[in-house]
Parts: C-alpha cells; sequence; structure tokens
C-alpha cells in the first residue's frame, strides 16, 4: 500500500470521526426543531394558525441554536432548513392576518399593513406579490362600499405600486381610482386611470362611459379615439397637448 492511499485512509477515519462528534452535538437540538416544525406544519394545514406560529418560532430557534454550534458537515442541511421553516413561519403569519373577516375591522387592516410594513428584506421574497395585492383591493373594495373614498384610494393605490403581474387586479384598482378622482371632478387624473384600467382591458365598457364623461367635462370629447387607443404615457402627454 503506498504512502497516499494510507494518507486518503487516515483522512476519512479522522473526519468520520469529527462528523460522528458534530452528530453527537447537534442532532439532539435537530430532532427538536424537525419536531416542532411537523407540528407548525400540521397546525397550520388546519388553520390554527396561533398555534402554528408558536411551533414554527420554536423551530426558528432551535435551528439557529444548531448553527451556534459553527457545524462544519451540517451546516449547509441546516440553512436550507433555517430557510424553509422562516418561509413557511411569514406566510403562516400572512395567513392569519387574512383569515376570515379578520381584514373587515379596522384593528384586522391595521394589523395587516403593518405586518406587511414590517417585514425585513429578506423576508418579503417569501410572499407572492399577487397575494398582497389582491388582499389590499379587498381592503380597497371594504371601505370603497363604505363610501371611505380617501382610504380605498390609499389601498388602490397600493395595489399599483405593487403592479402584480394579473391584469385583472390592476385593472380593477385603476378602474376605482378612476371613479373616485372623477367624483372628486378631478378628471385629469381620472382620465389616466381610465385609459390606464383599458390598456389592462380595451372592451370594459364601464371604463369608456367614465373616459367620456372625462373628456366631456375637460372639453376635449374630439380627442376621444386617441385616448381610447392610447397608453397611460401617451395619454399624459396627448392631455398636455390638447389643454
Amino acid at each position: 500500500m503506498e504512502d497516499n492511499d494510507i494518507y486518503n485512509i487516515e483522512e476519512k477515519i479522522k473526519n468520520l470521526e469529527e462528523w460522528n462528534d458534530e452528530r453527537g452535538r447537534i442532532k439532539p437540538i435537530l430532532d427538536v426543531a424537525v419536531d416542532c416544525h411537523n407540528k407548525a406544519r400540521r397546525e397550520a394545514y388546519w388553520k390554527n394558525y396561533e398555534k402554528a406560529a408558536e411551533f414554527f418560532k420554536q423551530a426558528i430557534e432551535n435551528y439557529k441554536s444548531a448553527l451556534k454550534l459553527n457545524p462544519k458537515y451540517y451546516l449547509q442541511d441546516v440553512i436550507e432548513r433555517v430557510d424553509s421553516v422562516i418561509e413557511e413561519h411569514v406566510n403562516n403569519t400572512f395567513n392569519m392576518k387574512v383569515d376570515g373577516n379578520r381584514l373587515k375591522t379596522e384593528q384586522g387592516i391595521e394589523e395587516f399593513t403593518e405586518f406587511i410594513r414590517s417585514l425585513k428584506p429578506e423576508e418579503k421574497k417569501y410572499i407572492n406579490q399577487y397575494e398582497i395585492a389582491l388582499n389590499y383591493l379587498k381592503i380597497g373594495d371594504i371601505y370603497f362600499e363604505e363610501r371611505d373614498f380617501d382610504k380605498a384610494y390609499e389601498f388602490y393605490n397600493k395595489v399599483v405600486a405593487l403592479q402584480p403581474e394579473r391584469p385583472f387586479i390592476n385593472r380593477d384598482a385603476y378602474f376605482r381610482i378612476g371613479q373616485i378622482l372623477f367624483n372628486k371632478k378631478k378628471f385629469k387624473e381620472a382620465l389616466i386611470s381610465f385609459v390606464s384600467a383599458l390598456s389592462f382591458d380595451r372592451g370594459n365598457i364601464e371604463a369608456v362611459n367614465y373616459l367620456d364623461q372625462c373628456l366631456k367635462g375637460l372639453k376635449i370629447f374630439e380627442h376621444r379615439f386617441k385616448f381610447l387607443s392610447a397608453t397611460p404615457i401617451e395619454a399624459k402627454k396627448l392631455i398636455m397637448e390638447v389643454l
């Protein structure tokens, strides 16, 4: 047997001893973390979100405790587990905030918006922007039905700011914004909003009717066909040209 072969065997034995030592130190902590993680998933499945949150937190604490042991062989595995449980914890909290009729109360709306606002940059990636926008739209609709148009306007604009990749959400948000602005006789701003709504749905008859009323209010109805086919950016330039 060559010296190099003996060295490789000794290294493997040494690594095996190190791995066994690390396993002995870290496995009890990981076992607790995995148990909490599984319990959290079970509670989340049954929509017991608050109980699930408790278990998710315990799982995260134990996974992080394992990382503090500076593992060598388990490092990548623990990092992936931490990332996974944080993602599930964030989504569980999101589901808890929008569950049932929570968003139909002022407190529920405040808790939801504060949760979104307080998300750390590394946590925001875990929540689909579409889901956030959809719930902002729901809140906007609630305020709109209650005729609290200032609040509705605020949440519809939150939808627009997110620009979710769902045409119907953008269309509905721009249309409601247009209605609110139209009722305040802000015809220029309303016109842009209805053009924006039409950019997502050219067959929206309601938006066309409102657009016509805006043009009449601004006394520029002769430019109707240009606005009907314009993009929002083109419509802004066109308004500056014709007014």
